[in-house]
C-alpha cells in the first residue's frame, strides 16, 4: 500500500511528478529548478504571514474599518504610480528590479516586533505593496525573458503548483504556530526568509543585453494611445475594473466577518488558508494548461465566473451559516480565482503586449486597478456602516458579475487563439508603430 502513494499523487498532481520536467527542454529545466526553489521560501515567507495579516489588525491590534478602510486604499495609491515607476524599471534587465524591491518589501517585516499600534503596521504593508508596484512590471519582462511561449504557462503552473503543496501543509502548521508563539517574531522571521527568495532570483537565466542598446521608456502618451487605439484593449480594462472593484469593495469586510462575526482563530485561520492552498495546487494545474492551449485572455474569462461566486459564498458565511466551517468553501473559491488572476492575467499581458511592451502594459494596468482600489474599499467601509455587512458581499457579487458579463465581450465570437499567431507581425515586437499598444496587468 505505501508503495503505491507515489504513484497514486503522481497521477492525481501530474506536475509534481520528477519525469514531468523532462516534457520541457533543458534551458526551461533549469529555470524550472531555480524558480521553483524561489517559490518554496516565498511561500514560507506568504504563508507564515498573509493569511493572518487582516485578523491580526483587528484582534490583537484593534484595528477599525477606517484602518481596514486606509490599508486597502493606500495599496490601491501605491498601484497608481505604476505608469511613472515603469519609467525606472529598464525592462531589457528586468532581474535587479524585480529582486531589490522583493528584498527591501520584505525587510520591513524585520520591525513589526517594535509595533504596538495599527497605524505602523499598515504602514509596513502598504511599504511592501509600493516596492511591489516596482517590481510588478519587471516580473512580467522576466517571465516573457525566461521561459518561451509554447511552455510558460505550463511552467508557470508547475513552479505555482509546487508553492501550493508547500502552502497547503504550513497552512494548519502556522495557524498553530501562531497560537503559541508571539506572531511579532513570527512575522520578523518569514521575513528573511522572504529575503532570501528574492535573492534566490539573482540565478535566473536572464539573456544578456548588449551594453549599447536602447532603454525603452513607457510614456503617458503611449499608454493613452494604447487605450485610443485598441478595441479589444480597451474591453479587458473595463472588464477588468468592474470586476476588481467587486474584489476591492469587500476587502474591509473580510477582516470583520474573521474576527466579529466568525470568532475564527489562528488555527482556524490556518485550516482556511490550507483548503485554499488545495485548491491552488488544482488551479495552478488548470489555468496554465489551458492558457497554453489557446488564449490567455479565453481563459481569463472562466477565471471571472468562478470568482463572482466568492462573495456569494461570504454572504452565506456571514449571514446564513456563520461558523468557521463556512468559510472554507469561501476560501476554495477565493483560491482558485486568485491563482487565475495572478497567472492568466499575466499571461494575457504578455500574449497581448507582444515582445517589447510588456512593462508599459503591465503599468496601465495596475494603475487602473489602482483608482478602482482607491474607490472600492471606502465604497465597502460606507455600505457596512450603512447597510450591513451582508449587503457589501451581495455589491461585491454585482460588481464582479458584470465584470465576468463584460470580458465575454473582449475577444468577437470565436476568437481563441492568440494575436500573433493570427497576426504574424507582432512575434517580432508588438504591432507597428502606426498602431496602439496594449497591456494587461
Amino acid at each position: 500500500m505505501p508503495s503505491s502513494l507515489p504513484i497514486r499523487l503522481s497521477r492525481l498532481l501530474p506536475a509534481l511528478d520528477p519525469q514531468r520536467l523532462l516534457d520541457f527542454s533543458p534551458d526551461v529545466r533549469r529555470t524550472l529548478r531555480i524558480d521553483i526553489s524561489v517559490m518554496l521560501l516565498f511561500t514560507t515567507f506568504a504563508g507564515l504571514t498573509g493569511p493572518f495579516t487582516g485578523l491580526i489588525l483587528r484582534r490583537e491590534l484593534g484595528a477599525t474599518p477606517l484602518h481596514l478602510s486606509v490599508l486597502a486604499a493606500a495599496n490601491a495609491a501605491c498601484l497608481l504610480l505604476s505608469l511613472v515607476l515603469a519609467r525606472v524599471v529598464d525592462s531589457r534587465r528586468p532581474l535587479p528590479y524585480v529582486v531589490w524591491p522583493g528584498v527591501l518589501a520584505r525587510s520591513l517585516f524585520l520591525l513589526v516586533p517594535f509595533i504596538q499600534t495599527p497605524w505602523p503596521f499598515v504602514g509596513v504593508l502598504v511599504g511592501g505593496t509600493l516596492l511591489g508596484t516596482i517590481s510588478g512590471p519587471a516580473q512580467a519582462a522576466l517571465v516573457q525573458q525566461v521561459y518561451p511561449r509554447e511552455s510558460r504557462g505550463r511552467a508557470l503552473g508547475t513552479v505555482r503548483v509546487t508553492g501550493a503543496v508547500l502552502a497547503a501543509v504550513l497552512a494548519l502548521g502556522a495557524g498553530h504556530l501562531l497560537g503559541r508563539v508571539d506572531y511579532r517574531w513570527v512575522f520578523c522571521a518569514a521575513g528573511v526568509v522572504g529575503m532570501a527568495a528574492s535573492l534566490r532570483q539573482w540565478s535566473l537565466p536572464v539573456a544578456v543585453v548588449p551594453a549599447g542598446a536602447a532603454r525603452e521608456r513607457t510614456a503617458l502618451r503611449e499608454a493613452w494611445r494604447a487605450l485610443r487605439g485598441d478595441v479589444v484593449y480597451r474591453r479587458l480594462l473595463l472588464a477588468s475594473f468592474v470586476f476588481g472593484a467587486g474584489i476591492w469593495v469587500q476587502m474591509p469586510a473580510t477582516p470583520i466577518l474573521l474576527a466579529d462575526v466568525v470568532r475564527a482563530t489562528p488555527a482556524q485561520v490556518g485550516v482556511f488558508s490550507a483548503a485554499g492552498a488545495g485548491a491552488a495546487l488544482v488551479g495552478n494545474l488548470v489555468w496554465g494548461r489551458l492558457a497554453d492551449r489557446g488564449s490567455a485572455v479565453v481563459t481569463l474569462r472562466t477565471v471571472y465566473a468562478i470568482g463572482t461566486l466568492t462573495p456569494l459564498v461570504y454572504f452565506v458565511a456571514s449571514h446564513l451559516a456563520p461558523t468557521p466551517r463556512a468559510l472554507i468553501v469561501a476560501s476554495v473559491a477565493e483560491s482558485l480565482m486568485h491563482t487565475g488572476l495572478d497567472l492568466v492575467w499575466m499571461l494575457a499581458t504578455i500574449e497581448l503586449a507582444g515582445a517589447r511592451r510588456v512593462a508599459q502594459y503591465a503599468a496601465i494596468g495596475a494603475t487602473l486597478a489602482g483608482v478602482r482600489g482607491m474607490l472600492g474599499p471606502f465604497l465597502g467601509a460606507l455600505v457596512i456602516e450603512t447597510l450591513g455587512l451582508q449587503a457589501v458581499y451581495l455589491v461585491s457579487a454585482a460588481l464582479m458579475a458584470t465584470g465576468a458579463a463584460l470580458v465575454t465581450r473582449a475577444l468577437p465570437h470565436g476568437q481563441n487563439t492568440p494575436r500573433y499567431i493570427e497576426q504574424p507581425r507582432q512575434t517580432s515586437g508588438g504591432r507597428s508603430p502606426s498602431s496602439a499598444s496594449r497591456n494587461l496587468s
